[in-house]
């Protein structure tokens, strides 16, 4: 009983508000009652229970348990990734689920194994590579699916370990130069027609408005259009009338932004602010080490997803095709996110033996 009282009250919260601020997003944008609308309360309802289940058990047992995880979820993606440009998902029965997905809550708990007492401050060469490796292996997997979108989001895990352990100059004169490299791969070898013209269209969003810049000019109508109040249900016409794809998914912000306006829109922002808020504040009250590189490293992901999605709603960013943390519909993201959320609040309840 004494662990429940220690999970962060305005962590969960935050997040179900946000997650039913995301059901009625889900609602305007499919015009009323839906399957998407029912499968999205269910795996809520599941995505709730999953965060109790990991927020009351030890965060060090699963630091323990991943080098085992991180084996499973690379070998489940190499089998997936030989049916390259087939799917990145898997079903079970009537129901599909994203491994990629299982990857951001994995992944984290591996690096921290890793490189809890063992990486130097800053990062020496030698824990670079493990760091790279280790990311690198899902990433490149997952984009042989291909889904882009997602190894994108897992960019996260290394920005996040330079940020907590440091790096030197040099070191980030070669990264930035692989990364660069990369990019040109990716480009010529790797990038899809569509895909290349997603960036041009980025960089001149006056070229294609009814091509590849269509969803963007989309999204800035919908946004748009919601003004201060907000157009109401009845008046939502870019998801109703499907002039703006992936509505109830990728681009849901949009949809948040005309059916409730500017106030609408400070209050998700205010709810995402209280999220992050209330995570970081954990730190203040770490004293293990590990537990503080853990909180970093698993929420750097919720973060770092939630702003470019942002991004790309408003068009300062390339559509990559990844959906906004807890307010999108899907039930693997969902289950991640509360996941995650819920390792965090183990750090919380665990910091005392």
């Amino acid at each position: 009983m004494r662990r429940i009282r220690e999970i962060d009250a305005g962590i969960i919260i935050s997040a179900i508000l946000i997650s039913i601020v995301g059901l009625v997003g889900i609602w305007a944008a499919r015009g009323g009652p839906s399957n998407y609308f029912s499968r999205q309360i269910i795996w809520l309802i599941i995505s709730i229970g999953i965060f109790f289940l990991l927020a009351l058990t030890d965060y060090e047992k699963l630091v323990n348990w991943s080098p085992w995880l991180y084996g499973g979820l690379v070998l489940l993606l190499a089998v997936m990734a030989r049916g390259r440009g087939v799917s990145s998902w898997i079903r079970f029965g009537s129901v599909w689920f994203q491994p990629s997905e299982l990857g951001k809550v994995i992944v984290p708990l591996f690096l921290t194994k890793v490189l809890y007492k063992k990486a130097s401050f800053p990062l020496s060469f030698r824990d670079l590579m493990k760091v790279a490796v280790i990311v690198g292996v899902p990433v490149v997997l997952i984009a042989l699916q291909p889904d882009l979108g997602t190894a994108f989001v897992y960019l996260a895990f290394m920005l996040s370990a330079v940020f907590v352990f440091g790096m030197k100059r040099k070191h980030l004169t070669i990264l930035l130069f692989a990364g660069a490299s990369l990019a040109v791969f990716l480009w010529f070898y790797m990038l899809k027609d569509y895909q290349r013209q997603r960036i041009i269209s980025f960089l001149n969003p006056s070229e294609d408005p009814r091509g590849s810049a269509y969803q963007v000019y989309q999204s800035k109508i919908s946004i748009g259009s919601g003004r201060l109040a907000g157009r109401g249900f009845k008046e939502v016409s870019q998801a109703k009338l499907r002039f703006l794809p992936a509505a109830h998914t990728d681009f849901i912000f949009s949809v948040i932004a005309e059916t409730f306006g500017f106030m609408g829109v400070l209050l998700l922002f205010l709810l995402y602010t209280i999220l992050f808020l209330r995570i970081f504040r954990i730190g203040e009250f770490l004293d293990q080490e590990k537990g503080l590189v853990l909180l970093y490293m698993i929420s750097s992901w919720i973060a770092f997803q939630t702003i470019f999605n942002l991004l790309i709603a408003v068009g300062l960013f390339p559509v990559t095709g990844f959906p906004l943390p807890l307010l999108s519909y899907g039930g693997s993201d969902l289950i991640a996110v509360y996941a995650s959320l819920g390792i965090i609040n183990s750090i919380l309840v665990w910091r005392w033996k």
